[in-house]
């Protein structure tokens, strides 16, 4: 359950620091961010890629190398999210927050 919930962190965090840049958040939301929103989801996505290495390294020695895979996957899929459905990448941000967190009370359930 903890790889589950280091790869929804690790997509929601790309999402968080790509929202938090001018350019992508006119994109989704068609305005530019105020700085102390793009301020928050900068600081919100640094916490979330932290959180999610914590979560993959708790899985064992070769954490790391998992944590990048993850990291590759997730940065993959928001790049072709913002390619082909740019609007579905603030809902499916939150939607993985909720993922992980989810997978971490399964987690927290299941020992």
């Amino acid at each position: 359950m903890m790889p589950l919930a280091a790869l929804f962190a690790s997509y929601a965090a790309f999402s968080a620091l790509c929202l938090g840049m001018d350019g992508h958040h006119r994109e989704v939301f068609g305005r530019a961010p105020s700085p102390r929103r793009a301020q928050w989801l900068r600081g919100a996505g640094w916490l979330l890629l932290a959180a999610s290495f914590a979560l993959a390294v708790t899985g064992g020695p070769q954490g790391v190398v998992t944590w990048v895979g993850m990291l590759t996957a997730s940065a993959v899929a928001l790049v072709l999210l913002l390619s082909y459905r740019p609007r579905r990448v603030a809902p499916l941000g939150w939607l993985a927050c909720g993922g992980a967190a989810l997978a971490l009370l399964g987690a927290a359930l299941w020992h």
